[in-house]
């Protein structure tokens, strides 16, 4: 009880660090929580954000020379960059490699003017491939696809006779640079960053089978390709320090965010009312919406709309530079049932025994056994209950599942330091309504922290 009420307490402190802007006019009601402007993060602005050490050591696991990314988030996260043309929504914005071998390069694969991004200098960026577009290439026969085209160099016009600023100069530099040293596409880019890196032969996972064919399309052989979604999801399951920190920034915002759309809560309000509040909440905190749940889960309000007395759950979740949060509640406006209460507190129950049992070693299964026998033994109807620990990040579920057989399923993970993950505690019964306690959690050496600020599981207004 002593570690519970010294982790809330640290909450509600850490709380003050987590805005990275003042809220809305909308949000500073009397029913709103306040923070002062943040908007750094000492020791960890512009770090590199992939866990290296993990990294080397899960792949070494699952004998792998090395990885191909394309999917934007681990490009993101090998690369601390989310290329121009993902935001664009490219097919393909931009792809990363990463060596096993610490002594070899990773690099970013980008288009050219990806270049001047990169210069700008507010972050630590591996090497940088680009590529434009092929020269005289139309309609190739297979053997002719196998010869690397020469590239398009045509870049941004930059004045002559005027002295330009320092950043202006190192857009000319780089773009002198990269265009000169530019391939034809992404697959020979591809290639140029895997010879770079001592990667021509061996296994090599990849995140999407997209890239086997683009290699294949050229005629690159000599590498086996390993499907290694789930794999790369066992690297970032656990993280680094400046994930750590924007997490914390993540969970805090999604908590404020949500108890001050709760507190917004009023007779007759349908879904979409509700969702709008949630989304202005979070931008107004510098985070953007991911999902968001008001009612009975996905099936939303029984009634098409917010009636009193009626116990209902609000589940949501947003992202602060790509790393989400996860904050969920029962909610019941005016006074509630004596069942509604009742319910409300075994689920308190509930919650509060899991949080004793978080700390490394222990396995979701036990933590999903404990918080289910809490529940039931104080009074819940056990065929109501769902518990379900998962763990986030650029992910809402960041947990790899098993990686043999056709069919996915949950793998039975322990707990380790630096780990963040909620516990989903929902309860569902249509006729009745439903409840949930959720709260973001980072797994310390010897328990654990939270990233939201700790407060009753229903909320009545």
């Amino acid at each position: 009880m002593e570690r519970r009420e010294l982790l809330t307490g640290m909450a509600i402190g850490a709380a003050g660090i987590a805005a990275t802007a003042t809220p809305t006019a909308q949000a500073k009601s009397s029913n709103s929580i306040e923070l002062s402007a943040q908007k750094t993060y000492p020791g960890v602005e512009g770090k590199m954000l992939v866990n290296k050490p993990r990294a080397y050591a899960v792949l070494e696991q699952f004998n792998l020379d090395g990885v191909i990314v394309l999917n934007p988030i681990n490009v993101y996260y090998f690369t601390n960059t989310t290329p121009t043309m993902t935001k664009f929504r490219s097919d393909i914005g931009g792809l990363a490699t990463f060596a096993r071998d610490p002594k070899q390069p990773s690099f970013l694969i980008s288009s050219n003017p990806q270049a001047w991004d990169i210069v700008n200098g507010d972050r630590e960026v591996p090497e940088l491939i680009t590529y434009s577009g092929a020269l005289n290439w139309e309609n190739p026969t297979p053997e002719q696809r196998k010869i690397e085209p020469k590239a398009m160099t045509s870049g941004y016009t930059v004045r002559k006779g005027v002295k330009l600023t320092e950043r202006e100069q190192r857009w000319a530099d780089a773009q002198a640079k990269y265009n000169s040293t530019a391939v034809a596409g992404p697959a020979w880019a591809i290639v140029k960053a895997l010879k770079a890196s001592g990667l021509t032969k061996g296994r090599i996972g990849v995140d999407d089978m997209r890239i086997k064919y683009l290699l294949d399309e050229i005629g690159f052989e000599g590498i086996t390709i390993v499907p290694a979604e789930n794999i790369i999801r066992y690297i970032r399951m656990v993280k680094s320090e400046p994930e750590v920190a924007l997490m914390r920034v993540a969970g805090f915002n999604n908590g404020i965010a949500t108890m001050n759309t709760i507190k917004a809560i009023e007779k007759g309000m349908r879904f979409d009312d509700i969702e709008r509040r949630f989304r202005a909440e979070c931008a107004a905190l510098g985070s953007e919406m991911t999902s968001f749940l008001a009612g009975v889960t996905i099936g939303l309000f029984p009634d098409g709309e917010a009636v009193p007395g009626k116990a209902f759950l609000i589940d949501a979740v947003s992202h602060f530079r790509q790393y989400h949060g996860d904050f969920s509640r029962t909610v019941c406006i005016g006074e509630p049932p004596k069942d509604v209460i009742a319910r409300a507190k075994a689920n308190k129950v509930g919650r509060d025994a899991v949080a004793e049992a978080i700390k490394p070693g222990v396995k979701f299964s036990e933590l999903t056994k404990i918080g289910f026998d809490a529940q039931v033994k104080a009074g819940m109807p056990r065929e109501i209950l769902i518990v379900s620990p998962h763990t986030l990040g650029l992910e809402h579920g960041d947990s790899p599942f098993r990686i043999e057989g056709p069919y996915s399923k949950p793998a039975d993970h322990v707990l380790e330091e630096n780990m963040i993950l909620t516990v989903d505690l929902p309860y569902i019964e249509v006729g009745w309504g439903a409840g949930h306690n959720e709260d973001l959690i980072r797994v310390t050496k010897t328990g654990f922290e939270y990233f939201n600020t700790l407060s009753e599981p229903l909320e009545i207004v």
